[in-house]
């Protein structure tokens, strides 16, 4: 069996995945190494479906454990275990150090009362690059709107490290269904980001009169309730 080797070769991945999705502003190639530990771990999803779904189909028609164990050395792991020190090796080249993230990197980093640096603009993702988006975006839009009938108002919170997705995905939800709607907007909120400019931001594409008075965040607020009292 092939268990110990392809567990030892994956786990290198652990590190290059905590370095990248902690990392707000990837590089080039950082990017590039990132779709192709994205694509690995794809790989290695459906390898191991596979290999399950036929070991068993294997088990019934054979009802033996030496047939199971001689057909796992024709599986596709060995290919994923040297992808993956290929992958390891590219990360450390490339920082010519070995990874040490931790879940507490980021508490010994920044103390508690400093103030969160804000993130880089919200960019959306050449449609090219995404993996894995076509489910968890449809499931969405299924579960935001769905049954067209019902009015009521409808929640989803999408999960995840630095890095994953998330934005990315909200945005192509959004794109799918704001024609749904009669005021629609977007919006990326970041920590350390001006509570302000996004109300702002609202306010002008769901396409209210910005008010001409002080602008003080609950001026904001009710003009947008106000404005989008009516409408869906």
């Amino acid at each position: 069996m092939e268990e110990a080797p392809v567990t030892a070769a994956t786990g290198v991945l652990g590190p290059i995945l905590w370095a990248i999705w902690e990392s707000e502003d990837l590089d080039v190639a950082t990017k590039e190494l990132k779709m192709e530990v994205l694509y690995l771990a794809d790989d290695m999803d459906d390898a191991i479906d596979d290999f399950i779904h036929s070991m068993e189909s294997w088990k019934k028609a054979n009802g033996c454990s030496r047939s199971i164990e001689a057909n796992t050395q024709t599986s596709p792991f060995q290919d994923l275990k040297k992808r993956a020190i290929d992958v390891s090796e590219q990360f450390h080249n490339k920082w010519k150090t070995k990874a040490t993230c931790s879940l507490f990197s980021r508490k010994n980093s920044v103390s508690g009362t400093s103030k969160p640096k804000p993130r880089a603009p919200f960019v959306l993702a050449d449609k090219s690059q995404l993996v894995g988006m076509d489910v968890p975006r449809d499931r969405l839009i299924k579960h935001l709107v769905g049954g067209e009938e019902s009015t009521h108002i409808k929640m989803a919170s999408i999960v995840g490290m630095a890095g994953m997705g998330k934005t990315t995905l909200a945005r192509l939800v959004y794109e799918a269904i704001e024609n749904k709607f009669q005021a629609w907007a977007f919006v990326s909120v970041n920590p350390g980001g001006n509570i302000k400019d996004v109300l702002t931001s609202i306010l002008q594409q769901v396409g209210a009169v910005l008010p001409s008075r002080a602008r003080t965040e609950k001026c904001l607020i009710n003009t947008i309730s106000e404005f989008l009292k009516e409408k869906r």
